[in-house]
């Protein structure tokens, strides 16, 4: 039962080492997902106030072109104000000129208040730019580093596995069956010692007359709380 028992534990050590680094990867990949998904929402933000100003800038376009177009009929209106031979024809043109100088002054006002949100988008635009680059500045190293470890921990994984694997198929398949259920219900120690009276996996007090059997037999036995294997160490 000594050898048994050894054997199990040599095959806890490389499964502690491999859990270890299961759990180090998927702590390394959620911190890598949580500083893309930063990135991806600022990404997001800089191209939603990109369409806005786009929409804006298309907007300021067409106003320049109404203004364009009203200022040349103010101009050609006032250019026939000489030529008019009845005083009803001028001031039919003179009302003509009014009229295109208050859309002048109307499409003018539009545009002001259309470059004015264009220059603030801009300048939002800009700030979160500057945000995004500078994260993903930072988050390039972070990156580099997570990349680095999570490599790690896969090779540790890679390497302690097949030296369990072969450590596993020496313990008898009864006790192997009895040590591989509780690792894959607890995900943690399967076998613990039993010491003066307790249970060191939980810390439990054992029956005392539960105790007094495994001194007697030696054998492996089951906390009767966690269910973790236990053994007593021989002196």
């Amino acid at each position: 039962m000594k050898e048994e028992v050894q054997q199990l534990i040599d095959v806890q050590e490389l499964d502690q080492r491999i859990l270890e680094a299961r759990s180090r990867k998927e702590e390394l990949l959620t911190r890598k997902d949580k500083l893309m998904a930063q990135a991806e929402k600022l990404e997001k933000i800089v191209a939603s106030i990109q369409e806005q100003i786009d929409e804006v800038a298309a907007d300021v376009s067409s106003l320049n072109q109404d203004l364009a177009k009203e200022q040349d009929n103010v101009t050609k209106a006032e250019n026939r104000l000489p030529e008019v031979k009845t005083q009803k024809e001028y001031l039919a043109i003179l009302k003509e000129v009014d009229a295109a100088k208050k859309n002048f002054k109307d499409i003018e006002e539009a545009l002001k208040l259309k470059q004015q949100v264009q220059n603030e988008l801009e300048a939002d635009r800009n700030d979160k730019q500057t945000e995004l680059d500078e994260l993903n500045s930072d988050n390039e190293n972070q990156l580099k580093d997570i990349e680095t470890l999570v490599a790690e921990m896969e090779e540790i994984e890679t390497t302690q596995t097949p030296k369990r694997d072969k450590l596993i198929a020496q313990v008898p398949e009864p006790l192997r069956k009895r040590y591989e259920l509780v690792l894959k219900r607890l995900n943690s120690v399967a076998l613990v010692e039993a010491k003066n009276y307790t249970c060191t996996g939980c810390h439990m007090r054992l029956p005392p007359q539960f105790f007094n059997n495994m001194l007697k037999s030696k054998n492996i036995s089951t906390c009767p709380q966690c269910n973790r294997l236990l053994y007593i160490e021989e002196e």
